[in-house]
């Protein structure tokens, strides 16, 4: 019961890159990390197995949910960019055509050769920088990471100590943010609640889910209304509800509609995530009003239009690429279940 919650950190996000709205969507890239910990573990552990042949149809299964609808959106805006000249296409500082091999490379697999993988220029979508941990932590966890209880322990354990030495080292707040390293407290703490669930289960409300959804949204918005030393604990306090929200959702068992609805508008999650920047260049380009700075940066007063424009790009990519790719993950997955 996850598709709702991601499609609206997903919109968060696009709240921050695009209509400046600040904090929210830094929060929800980590309550991002912290499901992902949280399911990769469930599905390496439920679904896949570690044998060679789990790892494979791991690997096959998270390819064909990245990659496929991410091409296309690198490729219409590498059209855009030739079309019309770099300097015409965006003011982003990121976004620009890749120069060599090594570049079109990182842009092509998501895997920016950068501790911090969101300074790595260019990346034709650029909010793909978070892929680049996400898959980091997804061959940690394939590999074994959360594979006992033990382990992921220490695992959580570890990240703990990065973030201590962090203040005590380099107190740089990029690297408790954007680095592959830091998303390995979200990640850990995800992959800690699979073990809690399986020891503890109890249920919370949609209420009680909904309070401690807002709990987040304000801790995340007002964080910087108070003192700088409340700023950084809320990191913390958010990494908390997130995981809370998360225990709570896995939880919950809705009637077949609601869960068919969920599982439609999570398909929007993903497009509305990378897509978001090329949908405010083509919206730039088309229509034009309230472009505050060529090609991303949008006025509020077009949320409106901006967002039914994304939504129509996104469903485009949905009907015509996904379902024939989840037709596939279907078949992939039976093959699974006869493996074990």
């Amino acid at each position: 019961m996850f598709g709702i919650l991601r499609t609206i950190l997903a919109i968060n996000v696009v709240l921050l890159h695009i209509f400046s709205v600040p904090t929210l969507g830094n929060y929800s890239v980590s309550f991002f990390f912290v499901l992902s910990g949280f399911l990769m573990t469930y599905i390496m552990h439920e679904t896949y197995g570690f044998d060679l042949k789990g790892l494979k149809f791991f690997w096959l299964n998270r390819a064909l949910r990245l990659y496929p609808i991410y091409l296309i959106i690198i490729s219409i805006t590498f059209l855009f960019i030739y079309v019309y000249a770099e300097v015409k296409v965006s003011d982003h500082p990121h976004l620009f055509s890749p120069k060599s091999l090594s570049e079109w490379i990182a842009n092509i697999t998501m895997v920016y050769p950068k501790i911090l993988p969101h300074k790595f220029t260019p990346r034709l979508s650029p909010a793909s920088w978070a892929i680049t941990n996400e898959l980091f932590f997804y061959l940690l966890i394939s590999l074994g990471a959360s594979k006992t209880k033990l382990r992921t322990m220490m695992w959580l354990l570890f990240s703990i100590g990065y973030f201590v030495a962090t203040y005590l080292f380099y107190d740089i707040a990029s690297y408790r943010y954007g680095a592959i390293p830091a998303a390995s407290l979200p990640f850990s703490l995800g992959a800690c609640l699979y073990w809690i669930n399986k020891k503890y289960q109890f249920k919370i409300g949609v209420l009680q889910i909904i309070l401690l959804y807002i709990a987040f949204n304000l801790n995340a918005i007002y964080s910087n209304s108070f003192t700088p030393l409340y700023k950084e604990v809320s990191i913390y306090i958010n990494y908390v509800l997130a995981g809370l929200i998360v225990y709570a959702l896995f939880g919950l068992k809705p009637h077949k509609q609601l869960q068919k609805i969920d599982v439609y508008l999570g398909n929007y999650s993903y497009p509305i995530y990378l897509a978001h920047y090329l949908v405010a260049i083509i919206y730039s380009f088309a229509i034009g009003i309230g472009v505050k700075k060529f090609g991303f940066k949008l006025s509020i007063d077009v949320i409106t239009p901006y967002f039914v424009l994304l939504f129509i790009f996104s469903a485009l990519l949905i009907h015509l690429i996904d379902k024939k790719v989840n037709t596939y993950k279907k078949n992939l997955k039976i093959k699974v279940k006869n493996k074990s």
